[in-house]
């Protein structure tokens, strides 16, 4: 039986720590059942969610900067997935299009050392890159999920492919995820916003699916 929850979700905090608190502090007065963070968050950031129901997903800054973390933290680091994954939904720091060798972020080094291919191959933009964007949905529709949320782009996006096969951005604040549709969810960040002053994160509900777009003053 699944175990129906509400999830925030947070992204690229790239180190900016006292945002992360503020973002937490706000989400403290919320009904939160378990955190997803979703990439590049950078190593002072890790105490903070130290105490919650975190999952992590690693981002490209993770891959690149392994090294900056604590030498204890690092194994652990290493192991974080490239993705997660729930009943109908599916959580990655950019594209849930990802090689099935890169399963955490130890194989994704390797795979990087082996093959050198550009980091917007394996991190494209769902918000700037069309190809990547249908490539996202036709993943949804392959893994037959309803849902892909995302980071990477700093940016609170929501964008949903109907069943006329044209795909649209949606407004928030609260906004049902429609179940004849698929839909790419940006959830903002938390650390660097590049959608005005406000840190971003995003409350899902999987039982209502419905998300709603959180913004918090810094």
């Amino acid at each position: 039986m699944n175990v129906m929850a509400i999830y925030a979700i947070l992204s690229d905090i790239h180190n900016k720590t006292s945002h992360l608190e503020t973002m937490l502090a706000y989400l403290a007065g919320r009904q939160v059942d378990v955190y997803l963070q979703l990439g590049d968050l950078g190593p002072r950031p890790l105490h903070p969610l130290d105490s919650l129901p975190t999952r992590h997903v690693f981002g490209n800054w993770e891959v690149s900067q392994l090294h900056k973390f604590p030498p204890e933290r690092q194994p652990e680091v290493a192991a974080w997935p490239a993705q997660l994954t729930g009943s109908g939904w599916i959580a990655s720091h950019a594209s849930p299009v990802f090689p099935p060798e890169c399963t955490d972020l130890a194989a994704t080094r390797r795979y990087m050392a082996q093959h050198r291919p550009r980091w917007m191959q394996l991190f494209p933009s769902l918000l700037h890159d069309e190809k990547a964007i249908w490539a996202a949905f036709a993943e949804l529709d392959v893994q037959k999920r309803r849902v892909a949320f995302h980071g990477h782009t700093h940016v609170q996006a929501v964008q949903q492919l109907d069943a006329d096969n044209v795909y649209h951005r949606l407004k928030g604040p609260i906004i049902p995820l429609a179940p004849d549709a698929l839909t790419l969810v940006g959830v903002g960040s938390a650390g660097v916003p590049r959608d005005g002053n406000a840190l971003r994160c995003v409350l899902f509900d999987d039982e209502s699916w419905a998300i709603e777009l959180v913004g918090v003053q810094k």
